[in-house]
């Protein structure tokens, strides 16, 4: 991950779930700091049919704070907004 002021992040994890067309599971943690103190969590995105679409829900576990949980919500919509402008 790139951020606005030119740093580069790095995530890595394991998939732990991997039901194609409708569940996959993986852990997260962070190389760099400050990132890295949060530890390893776990990400769950289920993928349901919705008619001409397709719905997209994400449940990011085991971060911290609720100050870490806002950063986390902010970079995730901001990816699944430019996701959902590629189709």
């Amino acid at each position: 991950m790139l951020s606005p002021k030119g740093n580069t992040y790095t995530a890595y994890g394991k998939y732990r779930e991997i039901a194609p067309f409708e569940r996959l599971v993986y852990t997260w943690s962070w190389k760099e700091e400050p990132h890295n103190d949060i530890g390893e969590t776990v990400i769950t995105v289920t993928l349901a049919d919705a008619g001409d679409s397709t719905e997209v829900t994400m449940h990011h576990e085991g971060l911290p704070t609720e100050e870490r949980r806002k950063g986390h919500e902010e970079g995730w919509t901001s990816c699944l907004n430019r996701l959902e402008g590629l189709f």
